[in-house]
């Protein structure tokens, strides 16, 4: 509207003083139009701010950490100075997910919200006419072609602008590293070689926490697409009910593969909650984690002075190691929003896009930025950005497979933590897949 207004201010104001002999306007007549346009610009700015004219948006978010909070609000603050017109409320609640769905449902959706555009609920969303399509918005523009290319949904459209991703690693205690002259292992051989080499020295190579079964879901999620290239597939088509994972060749040498893991862990892990699991490798207790970006910024925080690095969890070569990585922040604009509260929100989702609001976020988050431009700070999470970078990834299981079968699978790896027994825990898989499916 300020624009409109500015440009026919410009308008009038070149009609009013004429031509020049050139058909164009003189200097002197286009600074004093420009001055008179910034002028009236800031007085309709003044008269909107005074008569209370100002459009207050709803952004809910789905992140609870601090880090994307913190990074968040530091862009909103910038966004109300500079738009007078607008104000951007954040909105964090727990549980965040259970509780936009319930608000869909009732039809009150936020103007602006986050969520995870690669996942089988979102595209149910859409579907169902909730979120409203960004593909002609330019900002998407200066969004990373291949995490763009993640959300593009069954139209072809795209409903959300893709803003950081998120992955599950091996994060590492550099100091215990450089004291044992080890470098970062590439291959399965050379993980197994290195974890040898710190239990030799008296260190717990690796801190896991399986109290919680999600957490051990995530652990599992992470070693399939780590050494079953085509798992999550797999587990897709049983699924289905096509085939079964008993007696399958690849699952069964990935099972093995953790059973080794287990091996050189601490022996609470069955009994450890994440906070304190963070809480223990933070302070040296291990030397390795295997957990996710989510992570490290509470990391960070328990021990600042903590040398930090993350890398992918090897597979047998170089070439055949993927990660498990996703579309973490993503924002999105109801489809039932009003024009105007679609406007505003397109101005913010823009003012997000740009390079350097979207730096702000990933120097708070910490996670790599969807965002062209935007340069991590942090060189010991370069590992997994390089193989993030170069699409050695894989989404998340939900992205393709019912998110109860998926949950329901992370209590049984869970009984693998325990008994370590690979038949078992294949043939209690299949079961599991069949009894969710059929609900």
């Amino acid at each position: 509207m300020k624009k409109r207004l500015a440009l026919l201010l410009c308008a009038t104001l070149v009609m009013a003083t004429g031509c020049g002999s050139s058909g164009e306007t003189t200097a002197t007549q286009e600074t004093q139009t420009e001055a008179s346009a910034e002028t009236q610009e800031q007085e309709t700015e003044s008269e909107a701010e005074a008569s209370g004219e100002v459009l207050t948006i709803e952004f809910f978010q789905q992140k609870g950490e601090e880090g994307p909070q913190k990074g968040y609000q530091a862009i909103i603050d910038k966004f109300n100075a500079e738009n007078p017109d607008i104000v951007i409320e954040m909105n964090t609640v727990p549980d965040a997910g259970t509780v936009l769905t319930s608000r869909i449902s009732s039809g009150d959706i936020p103007v602006i919200f986050s969520d995870y555009p690669t996942q089988m609920q979102f595209k149910q969303k859409v579907a169902n006419g909730y979120v409203q399509d960004l593909s002609d918005q330019e900002f998407l523009k200066n969004v990373n072609e291949a995490a763009l290319e993640m959300t593009t949904q069954e139209d072809g459209g795209y409903y959300a602008l893709p803003y950081s991703r998120n992955y599950m690693g091996v994060f590492y205690n550099q100091a215990i590293f450089e004291e044992n002259g080890i470098e970062i292992p590439t291959t399965w051989e050379e993980f197994v070689q290195v974890c040898e080499t710190l239990q030799a020295a008296g260190i717990t190579p690796m801190g896991l926490f399986g109290k919680d079964p999600g957490r051990v879901g995530h652990v599992f999620q992470c070693t399939t697409v780590a050494w079953v290239p085509d798992g999550v597939e797999l587990i897709g088509q049983v699924a289905n009910g096509e085939g079964q994972l008993e007696g399958n060749a690849e699952f069964t040498e990935a099972f093995e593969k953790m059973s080794t893991l287990l091996s050189y862990t601490n022996q609470d892990a069955l009994a450890l909650s994440d906070t304190q699991g963070w809480e223990n490798f933070a302070n040296g207790q291990y030397a390795m984690m295997i957990t996710g970006s989510y992570a490290k910024g509470t990391i960070a925080s328990l021990n600042p002075d903590l040398k930090l690095g993350v890398f992918p969890l090897p597979n047998d070569t170089v070439e055949t190691t993927n990660t498990l990585s996703g579309i973490d922040a993503a924002i999105c604009v109801s489809a039932k929003a009003s024009d105007e509260e679609k406007e505003a929100a397109y101005r913010f989702l823009a003012y997000l896009a740009e390079t350097e609001n979207a730096q702000i976020f990933c120097d708070n988050d910490g996670a790599p930025s969807c965002i062209n431009g935007v340069v991590s700070e942090d060189p010991g999470v370069a590992p997994m950005e390089e193989l993030i970078n170069a699409g050695q990834v894989h989404d998340w299981m939900a992205s393709t497979i019912n998110n109860n079968v998926v949950t329901d699978l992370y209590n049984v790896v869970q009984g693998f933590w325990a008994d370590k027994d690979v038949e078992a825990v294949l043939k209690n898989m299949d079961l599991s897949i069949a009894a969710t499916s059929a609900q």
